[in-house]
């Protein structure tokens, strides 16, 4: 992006330009889509894309009564926003007083048409402009009629039925309601800041901080007050604990200053320029009657904040226009897996997502393939198959991305698969994961066993999905074309919020492979996450790719690892009804194995509780453990989705509802 400031800097001799203007304090979502408009109208002309903007503020110029507006967004931070776009130029006009005498068609002709011989001009629905704000969309639509260029207007954008606007977002810095501010802006308010020399105080009691100067005087300055913030420092984001105050325990009629308190950083930041993203509202400023009283606040304003900036972490990807995503594909011995459908992924995943293959030390040719036929895919190498679950735990944690997509090496997708789940996950802030609609490879007309159209779990723990009842797998017939809560996503494939994976303690790696999803989605519920189910997002998958179905390995895991989810996750009160009943139906179905001539699934089953009760301890260790996690990662109040009140098996054998489609929708929370 160029900028270039009329009468100051030579203009290209624009051609097919496409335009907007404004004053863009604020850079909201108002203006985001203003923004995004122009660049695609640009590129479907072959134009430039132009935004002119100006400097000072107008009202700044001419608010006689508020000569100096305080800004949202000060040049320099429009300018930063703005390069982060594909925005080809930005013009900044000197805005004076004589500037706005000129009359509106004056305005038009000489400056917008003559300067930038626009191809299109793209103006919000309450734009005006020239003397006294005469000008409006009407006589812009006068000039469209001529044909001298053409005229798109940009409705109003809501959130939740309230107009966004500057004035807004102004009104929500001044009622300490930053999380307004993030809905209306789409990103924390921020400002940036020059580190100064202070009197150290914060270094006497504990709490060292870095006093800021303003970057410009006319940024607006929240109010006094304790907040959760996050500082950006060489490009680099700490957690902090910001003061704007003018410090009354210390002295009287003193002036205001700026602080923030870095949290786990102990390295000096004078002179340097810290970006500062406020995040929450903790309490006003105060004066205490002694500085030890000061500091244990300060300390209680500690806990808070942590929880402040732990909730908006596992959020914040939520809120981004451009998240980072990784596609990660789990790899052992799939050589024939990778060449015959890791193509498809290429081909249909779009530039914003990196693909990722992680190999459990494969001793086929999985990574040779991958040099020398898709050089392009990024590899992390594992020294030994720890599975599944633990595999993917270690490769996680060597990607960096707001959301994991875990996709099966044995999974063929379609065109615009990944775009939907983002949308989906991005629709609610506490959304965590969401899995597309799961088709049989080998008959595209039938959903696939793992997954189908999302997973469901019933009273006593055992585990079916929308599509899917027991081994009976539906037909697509449109039955599930409705996104819906689930309890549980497949491990086949779907997406999940990076940063939640990692909180709540990721896979459970004991599990090796088989139900680790499951576990992982109970525990994302009961930290008060969502789980979906996204129709327009379809997969491919092969099935049985690892392990057959009907083999014994597979049994064991299933049943052992249901045994561990269920223990980890339900309270005592549950356990202690459910175990019992649950160990006379595990018992029922191993002796119908046996009594069909399947003896070695039966000891199967006979193990997976023998290896259970035996490691008993172990769990109990393992509850706390991800308890503790779960505690840590709340974000929200819990509200458990998919669940079936009573047992799947009932629902099957006694009420005939062999289909999930056939029950009724209020035996499904």
């Amino acid at each position: 992006m160029r900028v270039l400031r009329l009468n100051v800097d030579t203009l290209p001799d624009f051609d097919h330009s496409v335009i907007t203007v404004g004053a863009f304090d604020g850079m909201h979502l108002g203006h985001q889509d203003i923004i995004l408009r122009l660049c695609h109208e640009a590129k479907k002309v072959n134009g430039p894309s132009i935004l002119i903007t100006f400097d000072p503020h107008p009202r700044q110029i001419l608010d006689t009564t508020d000569t100096r507006i305080k800004l949202l967004t000060t040049l320099d931070e429009k300018i930063e926003i703005l390069k982060e776009t594909a925005l080809d130029y930005l013009v900044i006009i000197p805005f004076t007083y004589d500037f706005s005498q000129l009359l509106p068609e004056e305005y038009i002709e000489n400056i917008l048409i003559k300067k930038f011989k626009p191809h299109s001009f793209i103006i919000g629905y309450d734009h005006t402009f020239g003397i006294n704000g005469t000008g409006n969309i009407d006589l812009l639509k006068q000039y469209h009629k001529k044909g001298l260029f053409n005229l798109i207007e940009i409705p109003k954008k809501e959130i939740d039925d309230i107009k966004i606007s500057s004035t807004l977002v102004r009104q929500s810095i001044s009622n300490n309601d930053y999380k307004e501010a993030l809905n209306l802006l789409g990103h924390p308010f921020w400002f940036n800041g020059k580190v100064g020399t202070g009197q150290q105080l914060g270094t006497k009691i504990g709490f060292p901080t870095a006093n800021l100067i303003l970057n410009d005087p006319d940024k607006i300055i929240p109010n006094p007050g304790i907040y959760s913030a996050i500082a950006t420092v060489e490009d680099r984001r700490y957690d902090g604990m910001l003061y704007i105050g003018n410090r009354p325990t210390i002295g009287d009629h003193l002036k205001q200053t700026i602080e923030i308190h870095l949290l786990d950083f102990r390295e000096n930041v004078y002179s340097l320029q810290l970006k500062i993203e406020i995040i929450e509202f903790i309490r006003k400023d105060q004066k205490f009657d002694s500085i030890d009283e000061m500091i244990w606040q300060i300390k209680e304003d500690e806990k808070q904040i942590k929880k402040s900036l732990t909730l908006f972490h596992l959020t914040e990807a939520n809120f981004k226009k451009n998240p980072s995503v990784a596609v990660v594909i789990l790899n052992y011995n799939g050589a024939h897996f990778l060449n015959n459908y890791l193509q498809s992924i290429i081909t249909h995943t779009p530039n914003y997502a990196t693909i990722y293959v992680i190999d459990n030390a494969s001793t086929d040719d999985s990574i040779l393939l991958l040099k020398q036929k898709y050089p392009e895919i990024k590899r992390i190498i594992l020294h030994k198959n720890y599975g599944y679950a633990e595999g993917y735990n270690k490769g996680l944690a060597q990607i960096t991305a707001d959301y994991f997509v875990l996709i099966n090496s044995d999974i063929q997708v379609s065109d615009d698969w990944l775009s939907p789940l983002i949308q989906r996950i991005q629709s609610d802030p506490f959304n965590m994961a969401v899995q597309p609609k799961i088709l049989a490879l080998n008959d595209p007309q039938s959903f696939e066993y793992a997954g189908a159209a999302g997973g469901l779990m019933d009273a006593l723990g055992y585990t079916f999905s929308y599509g899917r009842m027991l081994n009976k797998v539906e037909k697509d017939l449109g039955q599930y074309q409705k996104a819906t809560p689930i309890f549980w996503a497949s491990g086949a494939a779907f997406i999940i919020n990076a940063n939640m994976f990692k909180s709540i303690g990721g896979f459970d790696g004991d599990y090796f492979a088989h139900q680790e999803e499951i576990d992982l989605c109970w525990r994302i519920q009961r930290a008060g996450g969502k789980i979906w189910y996204e129709p327009n997002s379809k997969v491919y998958h092969l099935g049985g790719g690892t392990l057959d179905y009907n083999n014994p390995r597979k049994l064991f895991l299933n049943f052992r690892n249901n045994l561990a989810t269920i223990f980890k996750n339900s309270s005592w009160p549950i356990l202690i009804i459910l175990l019992p009943v649950r160990f006379v139906i595990d018992f029922l179905i191993s002796l119908k194995y046996l009594l069909s001539g399947n003896i070695m699934l039966f000891l199967k089953v006979l193990e997976a509780y023998i290896i259970s009760i035996l490691s008993t301890l172990y769990l109990l260790h393992k509850k706390d453990h991800y308890n503790s996690k779960i505690i840590r990662s709340t974000v929200n109040e819990v509200k458990l989705s998919g669940r079936l009140k009573g047992s799947l098996f009932i629902h099957y054998y006694l009420f005939g509802n062999q289909k999930s489609s056939d029950i009724p929708k209020h035996y499904i929370d």
